[in-house]
């Protein structure tokens, strides 16, 4: 080892210097690059470990004002709608040469605020988010390049990626009442954001079109969650009066009504037609298939990183008025809807 850097503080000079390379290269093997030989690569590691050089990112990034870190906020990571966003969001950053780190707001807006007010999110590039806030203001004030997905609130004054939930909607309750269905019930969660109210939105108009009455009765509406979606279908199939078609409007919902078919020992396309809204594994090998409307989730990921990294590098000054993508949807028909006549 060279006698000059053992006894000061190990820089990324000294080891490029050790190695007889560039700072260039050593920060390409550092940032796992592929620009670099197998046998450079080896002993710039060897270096490094030789050295004990610990790489200082954040004076790094004090210096540059920039991390190369993205982070990806979602409400839990369990549903695999979000894990599929995370997905095509990291599979973007790792080719644009950016880190990703996920935070869960665990569907709380206090986590969410903490996470923003946290020394984490000033060391960052910029947001994926999948947010939980219901207010403009609170997305007003974060300062970071930030895209919203799925959720969307106006006057956010950020840019969207969403999907058309309004016309997901429509085309399975569209689907039952071409089958000649007519109770038709809904089980969906809060219409906090765009998502849950344009889904009954466009289910309501599909009936209405039919010539049907959407009944209160058949409209049971609780939290985004799989055990809600239990409850309300085993309400409703032993009820005086069941449903003859139920669409659950997300996935976790359609589990929970896929289970409650189950132990009330009834069948799928006979006993009563089911459509969700995004694909479950439940859904996937139940027999027959369920149908659902299928959403480009993993591209919903892709589009929000393509979108936040052109932003982080060359936005302009005059920020223009946001935009919202908006992402088609696809009623995947399998045999889950029995027809009546």
């Amino acid at each position: 080892m060279d006698a000059a850097v053992t006894n000061k503080e190990i820089t990324i000079k000294d080891v490029a210097k050790q190695a007889n390379v560039s700072v260039a290269t050593v920060s390409r093997v550092l940032n796992g690059r592929d620009r670099v030989s197998d046998a450079t690569r080896k002993k710039i590691l060897k270096i490094i470990e030789e050295l004990n050089f610990v790489p200082s990112t954040m004076a790094a990034s004090m210096v540059k004002k920039k991390t190369n870190m993205l982070a990806v906020v979602v409400p839990e990571i369990q549903n695999p709608f979000y894990t599929a966003v995370i997905g095509g969001t990291v599979e973007i950053a790792n080719n644009e040469g950016f880190f990703t780190i996920v935070i869960s707001t665990n569907g709380n807006e206090t986590e969410e605020e903490e996470f923003f007010e946290s020394f984490l999110s000033k060391n960052v590039d910029g947001i994926v988010l999948i947010g939980t806030h219901r207010e403009a203001g609170f997305y007003r004030n974060i300062r970071k390049p930030t895209i919203l997905v799925d959720r969307y609130i106006n006057d956010s004054g950020h840019d969207g990626v969403l999907i058309d939930n309004y016309r997901g909607a429509y085309e399975a309750t569209k689907h039952f009442v071409d089958y000649g269905h007519e109770r038709i019930a809904i089980i969906d969660g809060e219409h906090d954001f765009n998502d849950g109210k344009d889904r009954y939105w466009g289910y309501r108009q599909a009936m209405l079109e039919g010539g049907l009455t959407p009944d209160p009765k058949y409209h049971k509406q609780g939290k985004w969650l799989e055990e809600d979606g239990y409850r309300f279908a085993m309400e409703l199939l032993q009820a005086e009066q069941p449903p003859t078609a139920i669409f659950a409007a997300n996935n976790v919902i359609c589990k929970g009504v896929i289970r409650a078919v189950r132990d009330l020992n009834l069948q799928i396309g006979e006993d009563i037609s089911l459509i969700g809204f995004d694909e479950n594994e439940l859904a996937q090998f139940v027999q027959p298939r369920v149908t659902v409307v299928a959403r480009p989730t993993r591209e919903m990921g892709v589009q929000a990183a393509e979108m936040l990294i052109q932003k982080i590098k060359g936005e302009p000054k005059e920020q223009a008025k946001p935009k919202k993508v908006i992402l088609d949807v696809e009623l995947m028909k399998y045999g889950s809807v029995k027809k009546l006549k």
